[in-house]
This record gives C-alpha cells, sequence and structure tokens, in this order.
C-alpha cells in the first residue's frame, strides 16, 4: 500500500460480522499503522462527523459549485494537503436487508455515504453502460458495464471529486460470486474496467483485490483491466493468474502531473511502472485524461509521448481533452495564467452555448486542435499505435477523419467492453 496517513479511520458495524472482511481490513490496517480497537465503529448516525473530518461540508456544496461541475464537489475547491477519510464497509447483496435513505442531502459526497450505510449491491458495484448504445448524439463510445469495489481516491487531482473520503468494499469473495452472474447476464462483453471510482493499486496488495479477481475473471474467460496512474506495481510480478489480466495508466504532461495532479506519481513514474509490467507480462494500455491545455501543452505533449514511446509499446492509446465542467467552474479549478491564453479565451466566448453539455467547456475547434497534435505525433514516433477518442462528439471524428485509423463504429479502446487484448489489427481482421 502506500504511505497514508488518513484524516481519520471507521468500519461499518456489517464489517465486524464477516470474518474474511474483519481478516481484510486488519491486512491494511496493519499497513496503515492503526490498530483495530482504534477504529470506530460506525452507521448512519455517524454520517455528519464523517463528512465534517473529510472537509466536504455542505458549505462548499453550492448549486452554483454542484451544476458547473457537473454533479461533483471537486478537489480543486480545498486543494487539501491531508489524506482522505478511510471507511472500511461491505455490501448488502439482500435488498431486503437495506434501509431506506433516512435524508435527501444536497451534498453529493454526504447523499453516497449515506447511500452505502444504508447498504448497497449492484447499484454500486457495476456502472451501467451497455454495448454499443447510441447514447444520444452527443459522444461515441464503445460503452460496457464497469466493476467497482471502491468509492475514493487517495491522489489529489484538482478535477476529480472522489478524494475526501475512500469506502472499501472488504467482501470480495462474495463479490465474485456475484460477478459470475454478471458475466452470463452479458455474455458480449469481453472486458470490465476496475475501478473508474478510485484507484486500486493504491491499495495493494493488502487488499487483495488484484488477485481474487483476477482469479475470477481468468475463471471466467473475461478480462479485467485495472485502471490506474499508480506506480505500485511490484507486487504484480508476482500475482499467480494474470493472462486475464491487463492495466491501462492515465498520463499527464509534465507540468499538469505536478501542479494539478498532486500526490500523484510523476509521468516517469508511471512510464516506469508501464515498463515493468510489461516486462512481466502485462498487456499494457495508456490514456492521456484528462487533457488539460497549459501553456505549453504542444512542446510538453512532444515530450511526454517521446518519453513514453522510447520505453514503452502501449496495445492502444486514447485521449480525452477535458470535459463535463463548465467554464466558470474550469475557471475555479485551475490557475488560469497557466494556460493556453487563446484556448481560455475560445472557452469563455463559447461558454453560454457549452455550458452543461458533455463536452464542456472546450468547444470542438480546440478540441480538434489539441487531438491532431497528439495524433501526429504518436505517427511520427510509433505509426502502427493505434489511437481512439474518449467519449467524443461524432462531429470530432469528422473532423479528425484523416489522422484517425478507426471509425466511430469500428473502435479499439483502452476501455471498451469488446476491446479484449489483442490489438487492433486482430480486432478489425486486418
Amino acid at each position: 500500500m502506500y504511505e497514508l496517513r488518513p484524516k481519520g479511520v471507521f468500519a461499518h458495524k456489517r464489517v465486524f460480522t464477516n470474518p474474511r472482511a474483519m481478516a481484510r481490513m486488519n491486512r491494511m490496517l496493519g499497513a496503515l499503522g492503526v490498530r483495530e480497537a482504534d477504529v470506530p465503529r460506525v452507521d448512519l448516525g455517524d454520517i455528519d462527523r464523517i463528512i465534517e473530518l473529510s472537509g466536504a461540508t455542505e458549505e462548499i456544496a453550492t448549486s452554483d459549485v454542484i451544476s458547473g461541475g457537473h454533479g461533483r464537489i471537486r478537489q480543486g475547491h480545498l486543494k487539501q494537503a491531508h489524506d482522505p477519510v478511510i471507511v472500511f464497509n461491505t455490501f448488502v447483496w439482500n435488498e431486503s436487508e437495506r434501509l431506506a435513505a433516512p435524508r435527501k442531502l444536497a451534498n453529493p459526497l454526504a447523499s453516497r455515504l449515506q447511500n452505502l450505510f444504508c447498504g448497497v449491491g449492484e447499484d454500486f458495484a457495476y456502472s451501467r453502460r451497455d454495448l454499443l448504445t447510441p447514447n444520444a448524439p452527443h459522444y461515441v463510445c464503445q460503452g460496457g458495464w464497469g466493476v467497482h469495489t471502491l468509492g475514493g481516491c487517495v491522489h489529489k487531482c484538482d478535477y476529480c471529486g472522489q478524494g475526501f473520503i475512500v469506502n472499501i468494499m472488504l467482501d470480495l469473495d462474495e463479490f465474485c460470486e456475484h460477478l459470475a452472474g454478471m458475466f452470463a447476464r452479458r455474455p458480449q462483453q469481453l472486458l470490465y474496467r476496475y475501478d473508474l471510482f478510485s484507484d486500486i493499486l493504491a491499495f495493494e496488495p493488502e487488499y487483495g483485490a488484484s488477485e481474487i479477481l483476477g482469479n475470477c475473471f481468468a475463471e471466467h474467460g473475461r478480462y479485467l483491466l485495472l485502471y490506474t496512474r499508480s506506480d505500485n506495481v511490484r507486487f504484480l510480478a508476482d500475482l499467480p493468474r494474470r493472462t486475464n489480466v491487463l492495466i491501462n495508466w492515465t498520463l499527464s504532461m509534465e507540468t499538469q502531473a505536478r501542479v494539478i495532479e498532486r500526490d500523484s506519481p510523476s509521468l516517469d513514474e508511471r512510464i516506469e511502472a508501464m515498463r515493468f509490467c510489461q516486462e512481466h507480462g502485462y498487456v499494457v494500455r495508456a490514456g492521456f485524461s484528462p487533457i488539460i491545455p497549459i501553456r505549453d501543452w504542444r512542446r510538453e505533449t512532444t515530450d511526454m509521448l517521446e518519453r513514453l514511446l522510447a520505453k514503452v509499446r502501449p496495445e492502444v492509446l486514447r485521449g480525452w481533452v477535458l470535459a463535463m465542467m463548465d467554464a466558470a467552474e474550469f475557471e475555479r479549478m485551475f490557475d488560469s495564467s497557466m494556460m493556453d491564453q487563446h484556448h481560455m479565451q475560445l472557452m469563455r466566448e463559447e461558454a453560454p452555448a457549452l455550458n452543461g453539455t458533455h463536452q464542456a467547456p472546450f468547444p470542438l475547434d480546440v478540441r480538434a486542435e489539441i487531438y491532431a497534435h497528439y495524433l501526429n505525433e504518436v505517427k511520427r514516433l510509433s505509426p502502427a499505435t493505434p489511437f481512439a477518442l474518449c467519449t467524443e462528439h461524432p462531429d470530432l471524428w469528422q473532423m479528425l477523419s484523416d489522422k484517425l485509423a478507426m471509425t466511430p463504429d469500428a473502435m479499439f479502446c483502452c476501455c471498451g467492453g469488446l476491446s479484449a487484448p489483442g490489438g487492433w489489427r486482430a480486432h478489425t481482421g486486418d
């Protein structure tokens, strides 16, 4: 595990009735340097004090913040230096054993914690995005359901809303039993992303999810995609069953990684982690996500790609220019003086039209200019490496059609449910 000093550590009272969950919690507590006797048992009556300790209080959950952040309270509002609160918990798979939410809470973090304490099952364990669903005319995505056992992250990225509280589901063995049903219900889906709500590798190997889920996915002939920016990978060299585990890193330009993604591994540390895992037989992929147009983004993008492709051959790359954030929220989150000023001007001019849309805050021509640079440089450095656009507008695919090898109806991306290992050529039948 990372060396963490959480603001507080709590355990829902359910944990203490599950021996395997208790054993897993105590392994993690040992790594944290915390005794079980010092972990308070909590339930619904303790939500307010946990939220208060996390710092994400009702005072910052204003309508402007929540609407501008598209339903999120982002870490950039407070730029907290401390590690988040950790809450140990278990699933409640039997719906009859769940409680009704006693309060309607405006703060999305408090509301989520209340739901977790009332009891959750598949409504938390799985992200619902069907394969090849025409999601409306707003963006292109191959789709595929994701899996979750964590909610919350220890990296302190300003644009993210996951960093105040980390909820850790401990009953992984029971979770794997339910996965078998998920696989049976969705025979077409080959790959599942884990975990969009957190960074699982920060808690390994003490948590044990990589091994348990890796075994489960191998037994059922599915692929588990570890979704990460972590460099805590040495333990993966000893994972007993890894043929059905692949790993996707989110990479960022040097300035973004250092200034905006606080307490995250550096760009070089992430690249070295990728190199190590590739050396040990893992399929590795990379996403530039989110891309934030800092002042010197062209030079830093080229530098990043040169450093990456000198050491690693990712199976596929993808790009995602920051979206799902209104212009006013962008300016609250970041120091605008460190950004590309021409892009800032265009963002402000287009804000009335884009606010509330999936693509906000940057108009399509800005997004196209950024992607074109990535595509040109990848073609120069590694022409056989495929590059996908993530949840982008169909018009953007058309604008860049002369540079993209893929089309919206023939995607091979980092985390799509049909994008199993084998590469772009195998996927397309080329």
